[in-house]
């Protein structure tokens, strides 16, 4: 007991001890990355679950796709068709605001054919300077941008500080003044809008430089810093334009001591934006791809989109075509279009919907896995593994439905890897520590019963468990008999020294070859050998095994009998039967002694089977039901039989080890003829096969018979099944 109550003691200070190690890292945030890969995906699995799966009316993507290309022209087109674009949307159309997720970072150096026609025909064939002015698409499209509100796109790069192509575009004001000691993503280099379209409109990057580990689009950054100014996203950006606006406020804390600020906010127009200290926040995706209305960007160029779809929509300009198309692997999609991910958030920022990790989350989290650990480091190793599982499975889940309803309703994303990995770690130690302290004792208890009762049981017991293998039950098994030849005649002329270790040669090398293929020794009676196949554990190839076994077992005899000879002891040799049938088995006996044993006739037919060996003349006889369960294994029937105690005639067979035997045939032809009563036909027959194969004992059986019946014919319902009077 003292030692039981110990080992409850030490593995709990171990599950204390890891339980602190996970807090103090989770404090400090530097939780292994495997950890942290699970929290990813673990963050995956919430947001899917809390998906809308509803389309936004509010906000349409303007497609450039394969019919856009296919009726107004390869990308890029020309800068006067993206002027018309935006006037058809703003003017025609209604729209309350345009973004743009395509890059005009190079000038169009291209006439637009229709109009350079029309104005030649106007002109007889000469433009004047304001006129060819009027062909360039760049003009045509900055003068539109001047007084319609789109907002263009550019990309920043992290690393290439000689990369400059365009302008950024104004940048973003902030008041107050970001401190520099932030750690806001610091661009390298720019991709932007050309010069005169850039000044002529306001413009928001779309890359997104704070990808998670494993490559999904989980949080973007909502601003990012380029040579010492602050530049909004396409989303914010949209956003701003929208609310007329040209400024953000931050909201920055401290810590106690004053001497460290965070990011914690963006207010953007009145709507407080969550962020994290690189100002990113996360992509509140309101389902699968396709959340969003898409209209072609051809249809609306051509004034037939739908009207009431378009109006008063915050639109933004993307492409699907081949070549063009921007795909993101996001949480709810591995191929998902980018232009969508800026609508997601515009989406968000209409209904103010966010995910964030509040202030006090660490303590939170702190404080439950401090709980959870301290909990189950007392408990679990005081309780059954049945009881134990069931709190572990309560304490999961109820930490997983309450992180669940913080995401799902207060949108805080608190992390759950930690305290779900911390809960499974002890469970698992517990359960793990618990049974190899079980098994220490169990083996202790097989090594001290293991001298009484079979090793296979044993063994079984330890796995298992005796109540489930060691009740009584009826079960198809094999069983086996063998027994030495003229044992007594032996034991008679050897000492008792001699004699012990002649049985022990022989049976140590029976039973190797019994336990190889899966059998249970029952008992050893004197120089016999009970053994049986499919029990204590099921095996479904029993009569296969046994059968094995037994041929193995003969197979072994010559080399036995060297070991004998070499230690001057006589040569044996052995008789074995083989049954398979219905047997009661299991732990069988009284208060004072038990064995795992088997009983029944088929038990019993085994046993004859074996004392029938020395009058056919064979090692090994088996049974018609054996037989069937191996038919595709070469044996020669030998007789059709009635053993003493049996009304019911069996077959009786002997397993051959190949079925290419020259004498076989005629063996067959004798018996054939035997039963035909065609006593010269199988006379000739068997002494054929005495004259092939030597000294047959099965033959020389039925040369005795027929001459019997040749003396004395038998009568009209003679059925050729011999009835055996002794066992």
């Amino acid at each position: 007991m003292l030692r039981r109550i110990g080992q409850r003691w030490l593995r709990t200070l171990v599950g204390l001890a890891c339980t602190l190690v996970l807090v103090v890292l989770g404090w400090q945030g530097r939780m292994p990355s495997l950890f942290e890969l699970i929290e990813l995906d673990l963050y995956d699995q919430r947001l899917r679950q809390t998906l809308t799966e509803t389309v936004d009316p509010r906000i349409v993507i303007v497609d450039i796709d394969e019919s856009s290309l296919a009726r107004i022209g390869r990308w890029p087109w020309p800068r006067d068709r993206v002027a018309e674009l935006i006037e058809k949307l703003f003017i025609d159309y209604g729209v309350a605001v345009v973004g743009f997720d395509v890059l005009f970072s190079e000038p169009d150096d291209r006439v637009a054919r229709a109009s350079l026609q029309r104005l030649l025909q106007l002109n007889g064939g000469t433009l004047s300077p304001a006129q060819l002015a009027e062909l360039d698409g760049d003009a045509r499209l900055a003068e539109t941008l001047s007084v319609l509100p789109a907002v263009l796109a550019m990309a920043f790069d992290p690393q290439d500080e000689s990369l400059a192509v365009g302008e950024t575009g104004p940048a973003l004001q902030i008041d107050p003044p970001l401190p520099d000691t932030l750690p806001i993503v610091e661009a390298k280099g720019v991709i932007g809008s050309l010069s005169k379209l850039a000044q002529s409109s306001t413009s928001g990057f779309f890359d997104n430089p704070l990808v998670d580990p494993d490559g999904v689009f989980r949080r973007v950054p909502l601003i990012q810093r380029y040579r010492g100014e602050y530049y909004p996203s396409l989303a914010l950006a949209v956003w701003q334009s929208l609310l007329l606006s040209d400024s953000v406020n931050p909201v920055i804390e401290s810590d106690l001591s004053g001497d460290y600020q965070v990011l914690t906010a963006i207010d953007a127009g009145g709507v407080k934006i969550p962020v994290d200290p690189q100002g990113a926040m996360l992509v509140p995706y309101r389902g699968h791809q396709g959340s969003f209305s898409y209209v072609s960007a051809a249809d609306v160029i051509e004034g037939s989109a739908p009207q009431d779809l378009m109006s008063g929509a915050i639109v933004l300009v993307g492409t699907s075509a081949a070549g063009l198309l921007d795909l993101r692997v996001t949480p709810v999609g591995p191929r998902y279009p980018g232009v969508e991910v800026h609508a997601n958030i515009l989406s968000a920022l209409l209904d103010q919907r966010f995910f964030y990790k509040p202030d006090f989350l660490r303590a939170l989290n702190a404080t439950q896995m401090l709980l959870v650990g301290l909990i189950l480091s007392l408990a679990l190793p005081r309780l059954s593994v049945l009881s134990g599982t069931l709190l572990t499975v309560l304490f999961s889940a109820g930490v997983v439905a309450f992180n669940f309803y913080a995401f799902s309703q207060l949108y805080w994303v608190m992390p759950l890897a930690g305290v779900t990995l911390l809960i499974l770690m002890l469970y698992l130690f517990m359960q793990t520590t618990g049974f190899l302290f079980e098994s220490n004792t169990r083996r202790q208890l097989s090594r001290t019963f293991g001298q009484y009762v079979p090793p296979e049981v044993v063994r079984s017991l330890e796995q298992v468990g005796t109540a489930d293998q060691l009740r009584g039950e009826s079960r198809e098994l094999t069983v086996l008999f063998s027994d030495v030849r003229g044992f007594t005649t032996l034991s008679e002329s050897l000492s008792p020294t001699q004699l012990t270790r002649m049985m022990n040669i022989y049976l140590s090398e029976m039973t190797a070859i019994i336990h190889r293929h899966r059998g249970t020794i029952d008992k050893y009676i004197g120089d016999a050998i009970m053994a049986f196949w499919g029990a204590p554990l099921d095996d479904p190839q029993h009569a296969r095994h046994a059968l094995a076994a037994a041929l193995e077992m003969l197979a072994a005899m010559p080399e036995v009998n060297r070991q004998l000879e070499a230690e001057a002891l006589p040569r044996i040799r052995v008789g074995m039967g083989l049954n398979s049938g219905e047997m009661a088995v299991g732990n069988m006996g009284s208060n004072f002694r038990m064995a795992y044993t088997v009983m029944g006739d088929a038990v019993n037919l085994g046993s004859r089977l074996e004392g029938l060996t020395k009058y056919y003349g064979v090692d090994l006889l088996v049974s018609e039901q054996l037989y069937r369960l191996c038919a595709d294994i070469p044996f020669r029937e030998l007789d059709r039989v009635r053993v003493k105690g049996k009304h019911q005639a069996i077959g009786l067979y002997e397993p051959l080890t190949s079925a290419d035997n020259p004498w076989l045939e005629n063996f067959r032809a004798g018996l054939k003829a035997y039963r035909r009563q065609r006593w010269d036909l199988a006379e000739s027959r068997f002494h054929e096969v005495i004259a092939m194969r030597g000294e047959d004992g099965p033959s020389r059986i039925y040369l005795q018979r027929v001459g019997e019946f040749k003396a004395s014919p038998p009568g009209p319902d003679w059925d050729a099944v011999f009835t055996h009077t002794e066992k």
